[in-house]
């Protein structure tokens, strides 16, 4: 459930998981694949989070938390 709530908050801040199938906007998943890790790598360049190797670790929720 935490990796679907990660694919929607990516998907709606315009880091987007997959334009369509599963990942997609309202097509959200449980599963973390290379799909979530690209999108949560681009998210975490844009807010300067280093590195930024698409783990979803203590710098990377902090910024989620203040999102």
């Amino acid at each position: 459930s935490e990796v679907k709530a990660l694919q929607e908050f990516l998907n709606a801040k315009g880091y987007t998981v997959a334009s369509s199938g599963p990942g997609s906007s309202g097509n959200e998943t449980t599963r973390f694949g290379a799909l979530t890790k690209a999108a949560l790598i681009k998210y975490q360049k844009a807010k300067g989070i280093t590195p930024p190797a698409g783990y979803f670790g203590p710098k990377t929720r902090a910024a989620v938390s203040a999102d």
